[in-house]
């Protein structure tokens, strides 16, 4: 019987650092392409997902017995990219994306992704031409698979304004992928 993340991340903030090993094989492939989706830079996705398994490490107290892994896991993932840009002093929205689809090579940890990769070269393209808000909600939504809930607590508003963005985030990248299609 497989460990919840959960239980595992219990016995990380009970000590056995150990097992944040298990965590990481879960999670750090999603991670980087987390990353990789919202700021189109392959080495920065790697250091940025080695950040957030060090934060792990350095504010495993501040995980709750109750709460939800997935949640708490991808707010830390927030904070370590939104501190990375705020000590440069950039903006995200403003990066100059100089990564083509061609030259970003998503990891693969599983059948999900390779069933996927099609329609994600052609959503990757489309993702990248949206704002950083509507990008990061539809990458946790719908790649991530995060359920609305979970994810109107990362974000700290209602289900149903999660909903709304969800949706009008959608909407937006249905009509860049029409206009993608149009121009291929």
């Amino acid at each position: 019987m497989q460990l919840s993340d959960e239980h595992i991340m219990l016995k990380v903030c009970q000590g056995q650092i150990e097992q944040l090993g298990l965590l990481f094989e879960r999670y750090h492939i999603r991670l980087y392409n987390f990353y990789l989706r919202t700021t189109f830079d392959e080495d920065l996705s790697n250091d940025l997902t080695q950040q957030v398994f060090e934060r792990i490490i350095k504010y495993k107290h501040s995980y709750k017995e109750n709460a939800v892994f997935k949640s708490w896991f991808y707010q830390i993932a927030r904070n370590v990219q939104h501190d990375h840009f705020k000590k440069l002093k950039l903006n995200i929205d403003s990066l100059d994306k100089v990564h083509s689809e061609k030259n970003i090579k998503f990891a693969d940890n599983d059948q999900e992704y390779a069933e996927k990769e099609d329609r994600l070269k052609i959503m990757y393209a489309a993702l990248e031409k949206l704002p950083h808000d509507k990008r990061e909600i539809l990458v946790l939504s719908q790649l991530e698979e995060m359920e609305y809930k979970d994810l109107a607590k990362l974000f700290n508003i209602t289900e149903n304004l999660v909903r709304v963005r969800v949706h009008r985030a959608l909407q937006l990248l249905k009509e860049v992928v029409q206009k993608y299609n149009l121009n291929r």
